[in-house]
């Protein structure tokens, strides 16, 4: 199957602010990859491939932070120059909550970065205290950057129908957490007394499961279209 072009639907090039909205798409995009990068060192920790990675994750913070700032300055001002046609400002916000989404995410893996340097003992002695493994928060960790990944690739560039495989794909990245926080409660209940690394595990697995929403909200975002106005009744004639 041929690759649909990004810009073909939209027009770029036959309005100078088409190549405006363009350099923005760039920009959003660059976020959502800048975010991945730092969810995927965020995790190495948790995974047990050692701390550099999520001191990685925990500098590039504000750096992602920066890029949200400025590009979220600059939809602003290509709204505020009064000379967008009705899709073009439609897809500016729609970019603008792109940006917002992949912030958020940033912001999240950030966390997850800090918790898993700040673990009280190893994850696999963990996991083996609320009777799971390292296949399972493997398989969360994976589903989750999927989401991301797919969520850079399909939002920013208006593909509709590879964006809806993210809402399906939802429900994988819900039953890896559901199975984890499960079992996790059920460790915490039966030794409140030494349930704080089990707290601290079920904390990081919930903002990965709130990333995976945050891609499912963004992709429900892109997929909504706006109810059309009917036409209006022409005027009675006397």
């Amino acid at each position: 199957m041929a690759e649909s072009d990004p810009g073909a639907d939209f027009g770029w090039g036959e309005d100078p602010l088409d190549d405006e909205i363009h350099k923005l798409v760039e920009m959003v995009t660059e976020l959502g990859i800048e975010a991945e990068n730092i969810l995927f060192n965020a995790v190495t920790a948790l995974l047990g491939e050692g701390i550099h990675g999520a001191l990685l994750a925990q500098n590039a913070g504000a750096d992602c932070e920066t890029r949200y700032q400025i590009a979220h300055q600059r939809g602003l001002e290509l709204i505020m120059r009064g000379s967008a046609t009705a899709d073009q400002i439609r897809w500016i916000m729609d970019l603008q909550q792109i940006g917002q989404f992949f912030r958020r995410i940033a912001q999240d893996s950030v966390w997850i970065a800090t918790q898993s340097l700040a673990l009280q003992q190893p994850i696999d002695d963990i996991l083996v205290m609320v009777g799971a493994n390292m296949n399972l928060l493997e398989y969360l960790v994976e589903q989750t950057r999927l989401q991301v990944r797919n969520a850079i690739l399909f939002t920013t560039t208006r593909e509709h129908r590879h964006v809806r495989e993210i809402v399906d794909s939802t429900s994988d990245v819900q039953r890896a957490y559901i199975v984890l926080e499960s079992r996790v409660h059920g460790a915490i209940r039966a030794y409140p007394r030494i349930s704080f690394p089990m707290q601290q595990l079920l904390g990081i697995a919930t903002r990965l499961q709130h990333i995976g929403m945050q891609c499912h909200s963004m992709a429900t975002a892109m997929l909504f279209t706006p109810p059309r106005r009917p036409p209006s009744a022409p005027p009675s004639q006397p």
